[in-house]
């Protein structure tokens, strides 16, 4: 069991979802899916590697030259540095979006500017609790995701399979789901009490939804 938490913290990392929101944006039945392929592929790529590469290189400096014990950051005073380079890093990602060659999609910088205000956030909560970031990063994801339906006017069929009418209330259902199986990964591996994952969850809810004030 303790395998399989470990492999749904590794596919649900915070800095992972990133690069599945902005996957998710340009499938869904959207204007946004009419992007050029190439185009499509350049901006996940400069994204993914701002905002999963770069961090993921500094994180193992940081564990070489042991400013941090793990890369799990179990520690709430070793999240600092790391914390304040993510926002950094991931401000720098915003800044790229606005800078993109052929512009990028509102939604998608948005999205950029989200998670970093959300680490922005979870920088001042450490300094007195720690909570979650998983957590926060999949409430974030919810959020957003809530925001940019209601924005977007989306038909309520998302997706047909084999006859199968996928809508938007399976896709909240499914990320329901995965934020419990998420939570109980991060309880089973002992990294974070009930309180930081509720904590952490409705703070990263919290900043997704108000990215309604963004569009």
């Amino acid at each position: 069991m303790k395998n399989f938490a470990r492999v749904v913290s590794l596919l649900f990392h915070p800095m992972l979802l990133t690069s599945y929101a902005i996957l998710l944006m340009f499938v869904l039945p959207t204007y946004l899916s009419l992007y050029p392929y190439n185009y499509k592929k350049n901006l996940i790529l400069v994204l993914f590697t701002a905002t999963f590469i770069s961090p993921l290189l500094i994180m193992l400096i940081l564990l070489n030259i042991r400013k941090i014990k793990t890369l799990n950051l179990t520690d709430r005073k070793e999240r600092y540095l790391p914390f304040v380079i993510g926002f950094v890093l991931y401000f720098s990602a915003y800044l790229i979006t606005l800078n993109f060659p052929g512009g990028t999609p509102l939604y998608i910088s948005g999205f950029v500017l989200c998670t970093t205000i959300l680490l922005l956030v979870l920088l001042g909560l450490t300094f007195k609790f720690k909570v979650s970031v998983h957590m926060a990063g999949i409430g974030g994801f919810i959020g957003f995701f809530y925001v940019f339906f209601v924005k977007m006017n989306i038909s309520e069929v998302l997706f047909t399979v084999y006859g199968f009418h996928f809508l938007i209330i399976h896709f909240f259902v499914l990320l329901l789901i995965i934020s419990g199986i998420i939570a109980s990964a991060r309880m089973l591996l002992k990294a974070h009490n009930p309180i930081q994952i509720i904590s952490g969850f409705f703070t990263g809810i919290t900043i997704g939804f108000l990215s309604v004030f963004l569009y």
